[in-house]
Parts: structure tokens; C-alpha cells; sequence
């Protein structure tokens, strides 16, 4: 089951629940672990450091406007999966006002030994998934390079760190092991890769 974002409101929270519904086909009922990971601290807002607050900085294209740092976030990685690719994720190099929330780790049931992996950013002033395409496809990258990409066969790319979210869909590639995720055919390919759905 997917974890309930740390500091997110009754709002939210509805919202994570018609999503689990919404996606149950995608995952199986993780093992329940005695004893969780370490707690992560989440700071890849335009830093380059894993696992680091970042402080204000300005943007690069108005030198007098800033742009509020991410906020501090803490949970629980359940598994060795999630603490790992939490902190892969958190060395990017994050565009302004985008902050990396969580990273979430799942069964995939259609595809026995692989996983999903749900990347939750804030995003505040996103107004659709196709604002995330970007960093979603900067984020595949990422994943795809990993030393367990080979076992990621699903990758949700959503907005629910915000703390007011706009909405509930989110960017999805079901096919993630057929793409490769390296700049090829191009950019505008792989930005047009990702579908648009609903969890509910």
C-alpha cells in the first residue's frame, strides 16, 4: 500500500486513497517490515546533494526574484529500494520551484520480479501533469541508469508533495523496460512518451 505523504492535510490524503484504489492493479501488498529504514531527510530542490536541506536561492533567469526553498521532509524508506533510488533522484539537478517529495516502491503483479516506482515532486505552481514532463523525463534518465533499472517496469510521476494540489493525475510509462530513456530518437520523443491518467 502507498505510503500517506508525512505533511500532507486531510485533502491530501483523500486523494492518496482513491489513488491506491485507482492503481491497485499495478501493485501487490508489500511485505510489512519490522523494522523500517532510516529516516530520510528530502532536499533535491535545485541542490545537486542527496539527502541535504537547500536554502533560498535566486532564479537563474530573474536575478532579483527568489523562489522558496523546498520544505524539510521526513518518512520512513520501507525497503532498500526506495532508500536508494531516493537518493539517485535527490543528486539531480532539480529546475527551479520543483522539489523532490518522495519515492515510493511497489510489486508490479503484471510483471513478476520487477517494480513500480511512483517519484512524488512539488510542483506548486504546476497546473496539469503536462507542466512535469521535463523532470519527468530527466527523472527516467535517471532511473534507467541506475544499477536496478533493469527491474523497473513502471514509473508514476506525480505532484503530490504540493502542499494544495491542482490535481490528481499524474504522467505514467507502463512500458518503461521498452524505452530507453537516453536522449534518443530525441528529447521531444521521450517528453511525448508519457501518458496522462487518472488514479481514481
Amino acid at each position: 500500500m502507498r505510503r500517506q505523504p508525512s505533511r500532507a492535510g486531510d485533502e491530501l490524503t483523500g486523494a492518496y486513497a482513491r489513488s491506491i484504489e485507482g492503481l491497485g492493479h499495478l501493485y501487490s501488498a508489500p511485505k510489512i517490515i519490522a523494522a523500517v529504514a532510516g529516516v530520510f531527510v528530502l532536499a533535491a530542490c535545485s541542490s545537486g546533494e542527496s539527502v541535504t536541506p537547500t536554502a533560498e536561492f535566486s532564479s537563474p533567469t530573474v536575478a532579483t526574484s527568489t523562489v522558496a526553498a523546498c520544505t524539510k521532509t521526513e518518512f520512513y524508506a520501507r525497503n532498500p529500494d526506495e532508500k536508494y533510488l531516493t537518493a539517485e533522484i535527490s543528486k539531480m539537478q532539480f529546475p527551479s520551484g520543483t522539489c523532490l517529495f518522495m519515492v515510493d516502491t511497489g510489486d508490479a503483479l503484471d510483471k513478476p520480479e520487477t517494480i513500480h516506482v511512483t517519484v512524488s515532486l512539488d510542483v506548486a505552481d504546476s497546473k496539469s501533469p503536462d507542466d512535469l514532463r521535463p523532470v519527468a523525463t530527466d527523472i527516467a534518465h535517471v532511473l534507467k541508469k541506475t544499477v536496478i533499472g533493469l527491474r523497473i517496469s513502471v514509473v508514476d510521476i506525480d505532484n503530490w508533495g504540493t502542499a494544495k494540489p491542482k490535481y490528481r493525475t499524474l504522467l505514467t510509462d507502463e512500458n518503461f523496460q521498452e524505452h530507453p530513456w537516453n536522449g534518443v530518437p530525441s528529447r521531444e520523443a521521450e517528453t511525448a512518451i508519457w501518458k496522462i491518467v487518472d488514479p481514481a
